[in-house]
């Protein structure tokens, strides 16, 4: 969603009188994101094939036909000049729809392991827009590295840091992440006490509860420890970062290395261990401490945290490593192969 929403924003930039629409999940997340944006909204029913545990799909035979049905329907009435999907199964039938319109087709792909709706897609797309010179190889048409489009709130890039960290933001996304707030549970008291760290935690509402009281046993460092379920101002508090401990996302990731924080990375488990694969550059190049899920606990936290404070010039070449790697302008460079397709 954050991705298509930083193309939108892009093109509108670029070319005000431009006609935008964004097709969503009906019930989704995007019928109450999207619109805070200034975006036009339509939903379409959604079919997901789960292809580990092939018994839930017995609705798929009945959905995925209204699917395209709706689909269809809105392109024929919208008529778009290129249409561009930014992955996951909602953007199966709409794509399908334009490319049987014989409508130009892009694709952005934010994970260096494409999802298996892009790699399927990428046969009727004109050209697909990656985060990760790796991912070509998994795709059916030419790949361009463009970065993963961050949101405007997220294009400044930082210039100044301190000599060593002294803001610690963790983000476990908007449903947070319980492994890494446990970790922070157990490891807060010595961050903001022992290491004198301030730490923004973005806890998700399930266990921000916990955290409150975490907080409430802190005594004097208390003051020191903000957990927040949900932010409005992410773009602000990763401006005034100076070390992130975050999933790795590749939205997170984009959106981070954008504004030029160095990061602790915690890959999460789940939907094949792609999040491993999109940490694994930021690692080699110094830009950023893998953590393994299964090893994320307070003490690993606090060594690894600790050894970044005590070193630095390792610190200053995990931002210089950043400043390399983050893509501010990704959106543009989408806007540009958006432009470039719909040329007839």
């Amino acid at each position: 969603m954050f991705p298509a929403i930083a193309v939108a924003q892009a093109l509108s930039r670029s070319a005000p009188d431009s006609i935008l629409l964004y097709v969503g999940r009906r019930g989704g997340i995007e019928e109450q994101a999207v619109p805070r944006y200034g975006l036009p909204l339509e939903t379409i029913v959604a079919a997901k094939l789960d292809m580990e545990q092939l018994w839930r799909n017995w609705s798929f035979p009945l959905i995925a036909p209204r699917a395209f049905w709706q689909a269809s329907r809105i392109v024929s009435r919208f008529r778009p000049n290129v249409v561009l999907g930014t992955g996951g199964y909602v953007s199966a039938p709409l794509i399908l729809a334009a490319a049987i319109r014989r409508i130009p087709v892009v694709l952005q792909e934010q994970n260096l392991l494409p999802g298996r709706t892009t790699r399927w897609l990428s046969r009727v797309a004109r050209v697909v827009a990656t985060g990760y010179e790796e991912s070509a190889p998994y795709l059916h048409a030419r790949a361009v590295v463009t970065g993963t489009p961050v949101r405007q709130e997220f294009t400044v890039r930082r210039q100044e840091f301190p000599s060593r960290p002294r803001t610690l933001l963790v983000l476990g996304g908007s449903q947070g992440a319980h492994r890494i707030n446990q970790a922070i549970a157990s490891s807060v008291a010595e961050l903001t006490g022992g290491l004198r760290l301030t730490v923004w935690h973005q806890t998700g509402e399930r266990d921000l509860p916990e955290l409150q009281q975490v907080r409430s046993q802190l005594g004097p460092n208390a003051g020191a420890y903000l957990p927040f379920g949900f932010a409005d101002d992410l773009g602000d508090k990763i401006q005034m970062a100076d070390l992130v401990l975050s999933r790795a996302g590749a939205s997170a990731i984009s959106e981070v290395s954008a504004v030029g924080v160095p990061m602790l990375l915690v890959p999460g488990p789940f939907a094949g261990g792609h999040q491993r694969l999109n940490a694994e550059p930021f690692a080699r190049a110094g830009a950023a401490v893998v953590i393994p899920n299964e090893m994320c606990d307070g003490p690993r936290v606090i060594q690894e945290i600790a050894a970044i404070l005590d070193d630095p010039a390792r610190y200053r070449t995990m931002v210089d490593a950043m400043r390399t790697l983050g893509r501010p302008r990704a959106a543009d460079e989408v806007v540009s192969l958006l432009r470039a397709a719909a040329q007839p």
